[in-house]
């Protein structure tokens, strides 16, 4: 039985724009598995836009949970990794998490289900 559905679209330049501002957002928004990878990632363009696309599921992981993000759980608590295949994943206890993330040129979108187990 589907849990809750959440979806988010943000603007890349935005998060660059934030980003050249402020590093210290990388630690707001990234857990420290995440931004191992992002440091792994060599390309400026291609590091805003995993930036992005993971602000984007933890925006819309917050909305399937139903409790937003700020007063229950901040970004950098929530932890998406990806599988040996490469699929986006987030755990969280007692439900199965389905995660899509894609990009385009200007922005990148994300959508969660979590469904019940």
């Amino acid at each position: 039985m589907i849990y809750g559905i959440g979806i988010d679209l943000v603007e890349i330049e935005r998060i660059q724009q934030l980003y050249q501002r402020q590093h210290k957002l990388v630690k707001r928004i990234l857990t420290e598995q995440e931004e191992l990878k992002f440091n792994e990632i060599n390309n400026k363009q291609r590091k805003i836009e995993f930036l992005a696309g993971r602000f984007a599921t933890k925006e819309a992981f917050s909305k399937a949970v139903g409790t937003g993000l700020g007063q229950s759980i901040a970004m950098n608590e929530i932890n998406c990794y990806n599988n040996e295949l490469g699929k986006p994943n987030i755990d969280y206890e007692g439900y199965k998490v389905h995660v899509s993330i894609t990009h385009t040129e200007h922005y990148a979108m994300s959508q969660v289900i979590i469904e019940e187990t």
